[in-house]
């Protein structure tokens, strides 16, 4: 029984690095370095018991490191969604126009209730000046789309 182990411990390691190439979302990478001195353990003639316990200490270990890691991570990823958000709530607001917007100078700002965005208008050929009200249509990236 004792030969096979360290087969069981590779036959984890090798489970858990194809799983985790599939699913791209950190599903079993902490089995990988658990299993592997676990293996370690195992080749040198550790009993099976002390070889399991070390596995599920070090996996308990890395998960809660990496949970710590990755809420920042997680805060970050809500942060742009709310800034997409609120850039699509703009679409179909009225805007003033605070920089002339003229997309052959690549310059334009449009200004909506306190915030000031960087603008382009819908017609390459149409020139917007400073004080115009303009509607904003669409936004591409960080940039508002305006009409008249």
């Amino acid at each position: 029984m004792s030969e096979i182990i360290p087969y069981i411990w590779i036959g984890i390691i090798l489970f858990a690095a194809v799983a985790e190439i599939y699913t791209y979302v950190f599903i079993s990478i902490w089995f990988i370095p658990s299993a592997t001195a676990a293996f370690i353990l195992s080749l040198t003639g550790f009993h099976v018991w002390v070889q399991v316990l070390v596995f599920f200490i070090i996996t308990l270990i890395l998960l809660v490191l990496s949970r710590t890691i990755f809420r920042k991570s997680i805060k970050s990823r809500a942060a742009i969604n709310d800034i997409n958000k609120n850039s699509k709530s703009l679409i179909g607001k009225s805007a003033i126009v605070t920089r002339e917007i003229n997309n052959y100078k690549n310059t334009g700002a449009v200004r909506v209730g306190a915030l000031e965005y960087g603008a382009k208008a819908d017609d390459d050929d149409i020139i917007y000046e400073s004080g115009l009200v303009v509607t904003i249509i669409k936004i591409d990236g960080s940039q508002a789309i305006c009409s008249r």
